[in-house]
Order: C-alpha cells, then structure tokens, then sequence
C-alpha cells in the first residue's frame, strides 16, 4: 500500500523515514533532497494562497501529502494503490507521531539523537496493516470515518460489518450505539450519518433486493421500531438508537444516515427534526425529495 513514509519539518528537516516496500526495482527517495523540495514546494503552494498541497504525481509514483503545524507528512504510493486509504493512513500516522513524541519535537534541531523516532517503525507497520484489513473487507469504511476516530475502534466495527448486515436490526442497533459511545463529540454526528448512509445502501441492497421507495424503506424501519410515515416526515415511535441517551442536539444522525443510504438517490436528502434524546415526544425525519 504505502512504499516509503516520511515525516518532515517544513524548514526541511527530515525526522523520521521509512521503506515498507523493497525489492530490486525499487528506487528509494533520496531523503534530505526529497525534504528541501517538499519544503519549497509546501512554502510555494501557501504563497499562491489556493490551499494546501495534497499530492504530487511523478510518473508512476504519487506523493501523498498532510500538512500540520511545522510538520509535512508524506507517503509515496503507486497509481495502482488507493488514494483515498493512502491518505487515511497518512492522517492517522501523523497523528500517532505528534502523541508519541510530542516532548521531542519540542527541542529535536536534528543534530543528535535521531533514533529516538526508530521505535516508531513498529507502530507504521501496525496501522498500516490494520487499515489495509478494514479496506479489504470494507472499501469505503476509511472514505466515512474522520482519521481521528481510533483505528481499533473502526477495525471491531469492520470485523462485525457481516453481522451487522446479516444480523439485522439486532446487532446493526447494539454495535453501532457501542460505537457511537466511542466518539468524540466534534466528529460523532457527521461520522454515525455517513457509516449509517453506507449500511442504509448496503442493507437496502441485501433486503429488499430493488431500488428502494417509501413503502420499501418503511418494511425496512419497521424491523427497528413503531414507525410511520405522513406528509414526507417518518415518525420512530420509540428509537432503539438514542434511547436512554439525553443530548442537547439531535442524536440519530445514524438513522438520517440509513434512511438517506436507503433511498440511494441524490434527489433525496434526509434530516432529523425531532428526537428524544432532546426530549422530544418521538424521533421524526423529514424526507426532502428535490
């Protein structure tokens, strides 16, 4: 998946550099010129002021790019591997680093104690792996779920996706509220909408096994809860997912997510205009069909 990793500081400074994939056709990166031109360009890219560099193509190579703070994060792939995965990892690695060493970084000038960073080796191949378990399984998980949110954690999620698609609504319900429970709250609402707009296709798919429409999604919500449907606005009489939750905002953005998913058509939209957790009555979602 990744060839080689590194980790920069944008004065062009390399801190930590890795080959993952060696044989005798591979050319390595030659590390401090590979530094000072990522430097330049990174420094080049902020002066056009039209955003940070993403990626770089060079042939058969793509340097992958993440930018934060002092520090640039770079992966090098070929054209035939994910991007999107590739950056995924790139996230989370950056992250890992800046917990782990976050004292070091402070004072490192480069000039003595460079294998200080050494151990993280272990931890690259680690996530690496882990990541690429959960894509082969679930291609699109790493594409929904912000790098921030634990890779344990995603890779448990991943490991019950035929459950939770078999095993419909028991473990569906049990397995993404334990989720959930694990999330920060700046990224829980957006993540819970996008894995539940995946499922909600996914399960629509397996179940009904036609396009979906209103009376099908409902056969669908009618394995989760009292429902009903009047005037575009689906009424969870009683909510399995937000139940014995009290939260300021609304809570079932899973549910909004799967009932979008559900639909599958890009005329249609879905949010949640009630829910109990906030105390209201009923969870209710309206249907915007545009």
């Amino acid at each position: 998946m990744l060839d080689e990793f590194f980790i920069l500081r944008k004065d062009g400074l390399t801190i930590f550099h890795i080959v993952l994939e060696e044989d005798s056709f591979t050319v390595k990166v030659p590390t401090d010129l590979f530094a000072g031109f990522s430097s330049a360009i990174v420094a080049f890219a902020n002066e056009l002021g039209s955003g940070q560099l993403s990626k770089i193509e060079i042939e058969d190579q793509i340097f992958v790019y993440n930018i934060k703070d002092e520090l640039i994060t770079v992966a090098k792939i070929s054209h035939n591997d994910d991007e999107t995965i590739a950056e995924h990892i790139v996230s989370v690695l950056e992250m890992e680093f800046i917990k782990e060493y976050h004292d070091e970084l402070k004072n490192y000038d480069g000039a003595v104690r460079k294998d200080i960073f050494f151990p993280f080796s272990i931890k690259v191949r680690e996530i690496i792996s882990k990541c690429m378990k959960i894509a082969l399984k679930n291609p699109h998980l790493l594409e929904n779920i912000p790098p921030s949110i634990d890779i344990d954690a995603i890779l448990k999620l991943s490991d019950c996706s035929e459950e939770l698609l078999g095993n419909f609504p028991e473990t569906t319900i049990a397995v993404t509220r334990e989720f959930q429970s694990q999330l920060p709250e700046d990224v829980m609402n957006y993540t819970m909408f996008k894995l539940g707009k995946e499922f909600g296709k996914d399960i629509a798919i397996r179940k009904l096994k036609q396009k979906a429409n209103d009376k099908t999604i409902m056969k669908l919500l009618k394995k989760i809860s009292i429902c009903s449907f009047d005037d575009n606005i689906i009424t969870l009489r009683i909510c399995p997912f937000c139940r014995g939750r009290k939260v300021k905002e609304s809570d079932c953005d899973f549910v909004s997510g799967f009932i979008e998913g559900a639909y599958d058509d890009s005329k249609v939209s879905v949010r949640e205009i009630k829910c109990h957790a906030v105390g209201d009555k009923y969870c209710q979602f309206r249907i915007f069909k545009n």
